[in-house]
């Protein structure tokens, strides 16, 4: 390689790497709807499947429906289900502040409710003084309680944010469902990998992220069932 072509190389390089780290800083700010979008693409590719097949190979149509769909099963709820969390923990707060729910109380009928080989562990490993506890537990709820309201307050605040970065996973989405195979295609091209390590590789990224996301709702479900039977009772 001659003097010149090296240079050009050399500049090409750096040229690049400046494009590189600009483009990940500009897109830095969005790397949670970016995130999301790519998820709920890789979990929701079986049903673009089907779609598929329903539209006889229409993607747009099919991709359309699918956003649809998400959009009704998934991006409403949660929606709904952080405001409806943030008002709760709002309300929660001011109770404690106001003195209305009294945490130290609430953990010292806990704790004379608890067993006495519980209570000798907690004194092995040196939880002696169970007032203290009971008030450190006070503190730090009352603390947690302020945090959790002032960034209630923030995602509030920063509605203008949020529906910017709900535009750009949702338009994300839409093209990876639509454009997801060729995509995907492509991106395993580029891996210096055989076709059997990369198919063995590409297909436990995807049983790892849907088991995963599976797997976090599945456990949050059953947490929420047994907090309402509980409260129930």
């Amino acid at each position: 390689m001659s003097t010149k072509s090296r240079l050009y190389f050399r500049s090409f390089i750096i040229l690049l790497g400046i494009v590189s780290v600009a483009f990940i800083w500009i897109l830095l700010p969005f790397y949670g709807a970016i995130f999301w979008g790519v998820i709920l693409a890789i979990i929701f590719a079986p049903v673009q499947r089907r779609l598929l097949v329903f539209t006889k190979g229409r993607r747009t149509i099919s991709a359309l429906m699918n956003l649809l769909f998400i959009i009704m099963i998934v991006i409403i709820p949660v929606i709904l289900l952080t405001g409806a969390l943030a008002q709760e923990i709002g309300m929660l707060y001011k109770r404690m502040d106001n003195g209305e729910i009294d945490v130290a109380d609430y953990l010292e009928q806990i704790i004379a409710s608890l067993p006495p080989f519980v209570t000798d562990s907690l004194q092995r490993i040196g939880i002696t003084n169970l007032e203290d506890l009971s008030t450190k537990f006070s503190q730090f709820a009352m603390s947690a309680g302020q945090f959790l309201t002032k960034q209630a307050v923030n995602i509030g605040s920063n509605t203008f944010q949020f529906i910017i970065s709900l535009g750009i996973m949702l338009y994300l989405l839409f093209f990876l469902l639509k454009d997801g195979s060729d995509l995907a295609r492509h991106c395993r091209s580029l891996v210096p990998l055989s076709e059997d390590q990369k198919s063995h590789l590409f297909k436990k990224f995807t049983t790892v992220v849907r088991a995963t996301v599976k797997g976090n709702i599945a456990v949050a479900a059953t947490q929420g069932a047994l907090g309402a039977l509980f409260s129930g009772c």
